[in-house]
């Protein structure tokens, strides 16, 4: 597969996935709350896939190239991030591989919680690689299925509906796996990405 049919299919494997959340925008209505500068989803670091590294480091890409300076702060935080993390890190520290069979039980413990995403521009509360970001970003907080797993919404979200009322509410993600050789296996984090594309 060659570069340019590898993006060509991330962008149409995201197509897919935003029309299957538009439902579940429209399925919830006013119970979703998310709007920019609620970054709560933003603090912690998560596991995301070699796609969604190549694709954040694609942003970055771009926006060294119309404003370096902000390019480099996000690279100067990402530093930071890893730099936080390096104690217990669940995986090779120095390459930002993950351990898939330790990454979700460590990398959610309370000792990194408070570290920001790379991202995520504090004053504002918004993410600076939006249009980049990974997919646990784009599927996080609403009542949404994704390979027969219910994830969690965020607790600001459908607030004052029982359980029941979210479950009629929430909608099946459609994701379908994007083959080919040029695709990595592995898992990383959002800094280890920006540090290897600073």
């Amino acid at each position: 597969m060659n570069l340019g049919s590898r993006w060509e299919n991330d962008a149409r494997q995201l197509r897919i996935l935003e029309d299957s959340l538009s439902e579940a925008r429209m399925r919830a209505g006013d119970a979703a709350v998310c709007r920019p500068g609620c970054f709560g989803c933003c603090l912690g670091p998560f596991p995301i896939t070699r796609q969604d590294a190549a694709r954040l480091q694609r942003g970055l890409a771009a926006m060294k190239e119309r404003e370096p300076d902000r390019a480099t702060r996000i690279v100067e935080r990402a530093a930071e991030a890893m730099l936080a993390m390096r104690e217990g890190f669940p995986g090779d520290w120095s390459s930002g591989a993950l351990d898939e069979t330790r990454a979700a039980e460590e990398l959610y413990a309370d000792r990194y919680q408070m570290i920001p995403c790379p991202a995520l521009q504090l004053e504002s509360g918004e993410c600076e690689l939006y249009e980049h970001r990974p997919v646990a970003c784009r599927t996080y907080g609403l009542a949404v299925r994704i390979a027969d797993i219910d994830l969690t919404p965020c607790c600001l979200n459908y607030t004052g509906m029982t359980p029941a009322e979210i479950e009629h509410r929430r909608v099946e993600l459609t994701i379908e796996p994007v083959d080919g050789e040029d695709y990595e296996d592995g898992q990383t984090v959002v800094a280890a990405a920006l540090i290897s594309a600073g």
